[in-house]
């Protein structure tokens, strides 16, 4: 598989327009399959904020929007080492400005895809079935009307940022396509109740397919864990971004580790 998975699975009621978006996302994806999920996380929305918990890992990501003309930021924590580092929206939206340029530049249809992506469009209004389709690279995904525009605005904003940091710290292809889609949902006002990701059209077994249920309400313990993580932000040393960097390659050895056994 080339690409991870861009988009996630909805399942819940959405809150009355114009009240204060605080909700939480559990993610489950899964690959072709398999009936345990490949990776899993829980992402905590309050005040403006996102707070990204990825499970069976060391790293707590959290995401702040920038106000005006002051751009967004990470602070991510490594509560293995205690360590934590910062990285600004506008480095991040940088290395995708630098990535979208030399994928334009390459020979492989494929990469000057992911560097400009052009879907074929079909959405349903009555069965809210969306269909996004290419020869490289397609999109299944079943939704529905958005009702709080606060919500959707905070998590698209939330999904398009972090789709460019994975990338950068990854060192991964341009997200492109992953921001293509969530233009596009926004543009429909609606969000995805389900999402099949494949690499090339649409056929019976998806490459990525993923599960995601919205709570429009944070438990007393999704607020200890964040009251927990702004205390660690506090309380961690900070160190420079390519220190951090390690974190994701002693993950990725657990991981292959893992595979191994």
């Amino acid at each position: 598989m080339r690409l991870p998975l861009a988009l996630l699975l909805f399942a819940c009621c959405l809150p009355p327009v114009g009240e204060a978006a605080e909700f939480r996302i559990e993610t489950r994806v899964y690959a072709p399959g398999e009936e345990e999920p490949a990776s899993e996380s829980v992402t905590l929305f309050t005040a403006g904020a996102a707070y990204d918990f990825r499970d069976k890992a060391d790293r707590v990501t959290i995401f702040r929007p920038g106000a005006g003309e002051k751009p967004g930021r990470f602070v991510l924590l490594d509560t293995a080492d205690e360590v934590r580092t910062e990285i600004t929206g506008d480095r991040v939206a940088i290395a995708t400005t630098k990535l979208r340029r030399w994928a334009a530049l390459q020979k492989d249809p494929f990469l000057r895809f992911i560097g400009d992506p052009v879907f074929e469009e079909q959405f349903n209004a009555d069965t809210g079935e969306l269909r996004l389709t290419s020869k490289h690279m397609s999109y299944r995904l079943v939704t529905m009307p958005v009702a709080s525009r606060e919500a959707m605005r905070e998590l698209r904003a939330f999904l398009d940022a972090y789709a460019q940091l994975h990338t950068l710290l990854e060192a991964g292809l341009p997200p492109a396509p992953r921001l293509k889609v969530n233009e596009i949902l926004a543009g429909h006002d609606v969000v995805p109740l389900e999402v099949e990701l494949y690499s090339g059209p649409i056929a019976d077994e998806p490459d990525l397919r993923a599960e995601h249920l919205v709570t429009w309400i944070l438990s007393r313990n999704d607020r200890n864990r964040i009251e927990q993580a702004n205390r660690q932000v506090a309380e961690f040393a900070e160190v420079d971004n390519a220190h951090f960097s390690k974190f994701a390659d002693r993950l990725a050895e657990k991981q292959a580790a893992a595979a191994k056994r």
